[in-house]
């Protein structure tokens, strides 16, 4: 992986985190997939990146409401990326 690309999935990991914490009620799943399709990613794409953030702690997942929320240590990341 090059650095442009380390560098570009730091900025949407970044940006979801972000999204994720604008509410108290997280970001709905849906907007975050259409969001990134509209950049050109597939299902396949969005569920990767959805999952990696949810496996190192950085979102949590609300399957019944279909929603994202950020963690403490998810905002503390995106604080710290190009920073």
């Amino acid at each position: 992986m090059t650095n442009q690309q380390i560098k570009a999935l730091q900025s949407i990991g970044k940006g979801i985190i972000e999204s994720c914490n604008i509410d108290s009620i997280g970001a709905p799943s849906g907007a975050i997939y259409a969001a990134l399709m509209g950049h050109g990613a597939s299902l396949n794409q969005f569920n990767s990146i959805m999952d990696t953030l949810v496996k190192h702690g950085f979102l949590t997942h609300d399957s019944e409401c279909h929603t994202y929320h950020a963690t403490d240590s998810g905002m503390t990341w995106a604080n710290k990326v190009g920073a």
